[in-house]
């Protein structure tokens, strides 16, 4: 009987698509065009009868939904790696927040969760926007918003989230992933401080690895975000709870603001922290 084209090329076609960890279905109709030319598969070969040839050879699929939009990866790998899923989903995005700690190794915190970031195309520039206490206080007692881009797979939550345009100011290339550097990480997470539970979890994390922070990173990490809130003296209260002397902070207490600010949001008891201007 004779053999089809693709059974007759079988090996070299497997090992080229093996060759991807994950494959989008976009991905897997461009290997089809390059097999086509490359005469390995029928012109006539549809794609569906394609994908059919590849699920008998083993291949699987992985979902989840993201913004009602469904998001699928073909696989060969029978071990399921987590990070590896994540990081083919959107183009340019980058592991953040407690997730970058989790790769480094640096911390285990909230690893059930795995936050994905992308920045904007263009910057969103605050710097005419005019700030009040009334506003800040309406804000804050409030509860807080969290991104509806998130679903559940292999029993880890993944969330999509978007940040201002820093030109992709500390983010680092780590194991073979973009990520957040640890100061990059710090600022994240007390900005977002909503997926943490409280300020205390954040300050606990980061007191373990105090001797990995740069406080003059931190500071140009604030300064590239552009950050409409005055987190200069948010970063300044988390650091001194952290173990830096307020001499060392100098330059965060420099850029306080007149107005007092918030930790988290809706809580039912604060207390205030005059030198930084902090309710927490």
């Amino acid at each position: 009987m004779k053999q089809d084209y693709f059974t007759l090329n079988k090996q070299e076609i497997l090992k080229f698509i093996y060759s991807y960890e994950f494959l989008s279905q976009g991905q897997l109709k461009e290997i089809l065009v390059i097999l086509k030319n490359k005469s390995l598969v029928s012109n006539s070969l549809s794609f569906n009868s394609f994908l059919l040839k590849l699920i008998d050879e083993g291949l699987t699929q992985k979902s989840i939904i993201i913004r009602g939009h469904l998001k699928t990866r073909y696989t060969f790998n029978q071990d399921f790696n987590i990070y590896n899923f994540c990081n083919s989903l959107e183009k340019n995005s980058f592991f953040s927040m407690s997730t970058a700690l989790n790769i480094l190794k640096v911390s285990y915190f909230r690893d059930e969760y795995i936050f994905i970031s992308k920045e904007r195309t263009k910057r969103i520039k605050h710097s005419n926007a005019i700030l009040t206490q009334e506003n800040i206080n309406n804000a804050f007692s409030k509860r807080p918003r969290r991104t509806a881009a998130y679903d559940k797979i292999d029993n880890r939550i993944v969330i999509l989230l978007e940040s201002n345009n820093t030109n992709s100011f500390g983010i680092i290339k780590y194991d073979g992933y973009k990520i957040s550097s640890i100061n990059r990480a710090f600022v994240e997470m007390i900005t977002n401080i909503h997926y943490f539970q409280s300020s205390k979890n954040v300050i606990k994390v980061f007191t373990n690895i105090k001797n990995r922070l740069d406080v003059d990173e931190i500071y140009t990490i604030i300064e590239k975000f552009d950050f409409i809130y005055p987190y200069f003296q948010l970063a300044g209260f988390y650091l001194e709870q952290i173990g830096y002397s307020q001499n060392e902070l100098s330059k965060f207490h420099a850029k306080k603001s007149e107005l007092n600010f918030y930790t988290e949001k809706n809580k039912d008891y604060y207390m205030l922290n005059k030198y930084w201007n902090i309710f927490y």
